[in-house]
């Protein structure tokens, strides 16, 4: 890799691919589950809460898409940004297609993790800080991730200190490299 293109990998990438499969097969669970909850429904008299149990699984489902989305390994270089996400082909986005640089939105307040910083310790704590990409041309999934965030039904992607390593020096190569 040159000095214009750098891979900035999950923090822990064997945890990241073990929560990427459970979150899966997670989803995969629950879309199954809904049709057969729909047939027990209808099958069994007074048993209509079932349809409602169907269409919680449903909505469910979107957080573990968000989850599975929201924070791929990245590449960074001269002609874009390459996504390559746990589950799913790789992505590449030219800087064209990269329509905003926005904060974070789906990162936590820093006076709400106290808990983080009584553990972590205060002289390691940093605040939680991230940036997302607001991008034209990636798959539906990442549309999710854009309504999660407030930015309607636009494909968004997000790489932040506590997801990603050398998160700095991710924000420092965006604005070198970003035209």
């Amino acid at each position: 890799m040159t000095a214009s293109t750098q891979y900035f990998p999950a923090r822990s990438p064997r945890g990241y691919r073990i929560s990427q499969v459970v979150l899966v097969i997670t989803a995969g669970v629950l879309a199954v589950s809904a049709p057969f909850q729909i047939v027990m429904a209808l099958a069994i008299p007074a048993a209509g809460m079932f349809v409602l149990t169907a269409i919680l699984s449903l909505a469910l489902i979107l957080p573990l898409i968000l989850m599975m989305s929201a924070t791929p390994p990245i590449t960074l270089s001269r002609e874009g940004v390459t996504i390559q996400p746990g589950i799913g082909k790789p992505s590449t986005l030219t800087w064209a297609s990269v329509t905003e640089i926005k904060p974070y939105s789906l990162m936590p307040p820093e006076d709400s993790e106290t808990t983080r910083r009584l553990v972590v310790g205060r002289k390691k704590y940093r605040p939680a800080a991230g940036t997302m990409l607001v991008c034209e041309g990636l798959p539906w999934r990442y549309r999710v991730v854009g309504a999660f965030a407030g930015e309607g039904f636009k494909p968004v992607i997000a790489v932040t200190n506590r997801t990603h390593a050398e998160y700095d020096q991710f924000v420092y190569l965006l604005a070198q490299l970003r035209p």
